[in-house]
């Protein structure tokens, strides 16, 4: 009986150690935004050196109209790993594309590289312009 005891404190105290930290170490690294959050967040993160817009579709879709202050990292291009890899981890990133579906997979790849904080635009822009939210055009 004894054993049994220690048996569970020992599952216990592992569960703790183990599995606990990584799930706090996950929470709130990335977070799905819808659009009008999202023009909040840039709202309020006007001027925020730490806040980035990343738009993930290729150049000539960004060029058709994107979000103010975005840069432009085509997910499908060979170079966006190494050019992700240059960026500071620590800042937060409202990434997009089209419909989501693409900047789903970008959040992904980028909190594997231990990303921060990391905001996902649902719809996309997409959704965005469906919402009579303003782009740039270029």
């Amino acid at each position: 009986m004894k054993t049994v005891l220690n048996c569970r404190y020992l599952v216990i105290a592992l569960f703790m150690l183990v599995i606990l930290p990584r799930c706090s170490h996950d929470v709130g690294v990335v977070q799905n935004v819808n659009p009008s959050d999202a023009a909040k967040l840039i709202k309020s993160n006007n001027n925020n050196p730490g806040f980035m817009i990343m738009d993930v579709r290729t150049p000539g879709e960004f060029a058709s109209g994107h979000l103010q202050g975005a840069i432009n990292l085509d997910l499908n291009n060979d170079a966006f790993e190494s050019k992700t890899g240059q960026l500071d981890k620590s800042k937060t990133y409202l990434v997009y594309c089209r419909s989501g579906h693409r900047s789903s997979k970008a959040v992904s790849m980028m909190k594997e590289k231990g990303f921060k904080s990391l905001k996902n635009l649902d719809g996309g822009i997409s959704q965005w312009i469906e919402e009579n939210l303003p782009v740039v055009l270029n």
